[in-house]
């Protein structure tokens, strides 16, 4: 039977390595879209904390993000000014289902349909309560699935599985 260090540190070595895995191809991308990562709606909250150094593993640029610091509130101007090409609500301890609900809301904020992400089609809702909202191991899980959501070519194992998806669903 193996002791519990052993077991910890196997652990370790294998959510290290899902990392190492996503930064050595994202390496290989030239392409950093901007992307918002939205930790809540009414009024507008920026991530902070892991959240923009996740998007920047990940292959993409948070222009509103505040890395290692905590999430804050900004005005909805900035977000139309930063024009990013790919929006995840990520609200805090908030599932897929009440993203979706969310999402009916942004929708009527004022100029949201010119933003690059909502005339593209690439607004995503994730399951934040499960894998964004909490530090500890599933953090890797919400690398992976931003990797599927920024370079859905190069990471296809983490794209969404479709409107029924648990973690990730494409809204929009």
């Amino acid at each position: 039977m193996r002791c519990v260090r052993e077991r910890a540190d196997e652990l370790i070595r294998n959510l290290s390595d899902r990392v190492e895995n996503v930064r050595e191809r994202v390496a290989k991308i030239s392409d950093r879209p901007r992307c918002f990562l939205m930790e809540w709606l009414d009024p507008p909250f920026c991530s902070g904390h892991w959240g923009p150094e996740l998007v920047e593993i990940a292959g993409g640029h948070d222009l509103l993000g505040r890395k290692h610091l905590p999430s804050a509130q900004i005005e909805w101007l900035q977000v139309l000014d930063a024009r990013p090409e790919i929006i995840v609500l990520a609200l805090c301890g908030f599932d897929i289902d009440r993203g979706r609900r969310d999402y009916e809301l942004l929708r009527r904020f004022p100029g949201f349909g010119s933003i690059p992400a909502a005339a593209g089609g690439q607004v995503h809702v994730v399951n934040a309560s499960a894998y964004f909202a909490r530090p500890g191991p599933r953090i890797v899980d919400s690398l992976e699935i931003l990797a599927g959501i920024l370079h859905p070519g190069e990471f296809p194992e983490f794209v969404s599985h479709g409107p029924d998806d648990r973690r990730v669903v494409r809204i929009g």
